[in-house]
């Protein structure tokens, strides 16, 4: 199965992450404008594009039966990514915004870990990198901006854009790779192994997030679960929501 509806998907996914934002944020219900989870610019509807978390020339690579039952929008994982280009330092970045830049550093890597057989194979830190990046896009798939827009998220957002190495501030337990045998067949049964790209679970500071076969941990600031209080006339700065939108590029 094709992807479906791609336009669609955007619009859906437009006001869906728009309610989400304006819901933290409320001074963006004057603009008509949606922070990119990974640069965090404020950028209008046009400047984004559907991303494929795991990357379709990674999907390629599953088993016939598979892609003839979960459609391949399914089995990735869909959200929005900025197009617009990036400047760093005053100077241009060659392509169209986060979109390219997740292509150039980290879809062939994460086609790499999906294909590998890890009796032979070992990683590199910039597939670690990789795998860390796609567990920020699922969180942030899940969750919405109350995960990009923690010091967490800030911290998630930088390592976007340092694929070779992990920076300093990440927890070592972030940095680690747990995997198993890959499935190499399709049943009813065992769908969900290929139609719901990641599985997580919060524990504690981190949540623990499944792609597959491949366990690894991504930082969290707090519970995404737990509601925020919105009613109360303050809140105790110790449980507040202060939104981080810093900027990582122009």
């Amino acid at each position: 199965m094709k992807q479906i509806d791609l336009p669609a998907q955007k619009e859906i996914l437009w006001h869906r992450l728009r309610g989400d934002l304006i819901s933290l944020v409320p001074w963006f219900a004057d603009s008509s404008q949606l922070l990119c989870p990974a640069c965090c610019r404020p950028i209008g509807y046009d400047d984004f594009s559907v991303e494929h978390v795991i990357p379709k020339q990674a999907l390629s690579c599953d088993p016939v039966p598979v892609r003839q039952a979960v459609s391949q929008n399914e089995r990735s994982g869909l959200t929005l990514l900025c197009k617009k280009p990036l400047v760093i330092n005053g100077k241009r970045v060659p392509g169209s915004g986060c979109n390219s830049w997740k292509g150039k550093h980290f879809d062939s890597y994460l086609r790499d870990l999906l294909t590998a057989d890890f009796r032979t194979r070992s990683l590199s830190t910039r597939h670690q990198v990789a795998l860390y990046t796609a567990g920020y896009l699922a969180l942030f798939r899940q969750f919405g901006f109350q995960i990009t827009l923690s010091a967490a998220g800030l911290l998630s957002r930088r390592q976007f854009f340092f694929p070779n190495t992990f920076l300093k501030e990440v927890p070592l337990n972030c940095q680690m790779v747990l995997t198993g045998q890959a499935r190499t067949e399709f049943n009813e049964e065992e769908k969900n192994y290929w139609s719901e790209p990641f599985g997580i679970q919060i524990d504690g500071s981190t949540a623990l997030i499944v792609l597959r076969n491949m366990g690894f941990r991504v930082p969290l600031s707090r519970d995404p679960r737990q509601p925020f209080a919105r009613l109360l006339p303050y809140v105790p700065s110790r449980l507040s929501f202060r939104p981080d939108l810093t900027t990582i590029f122009e």
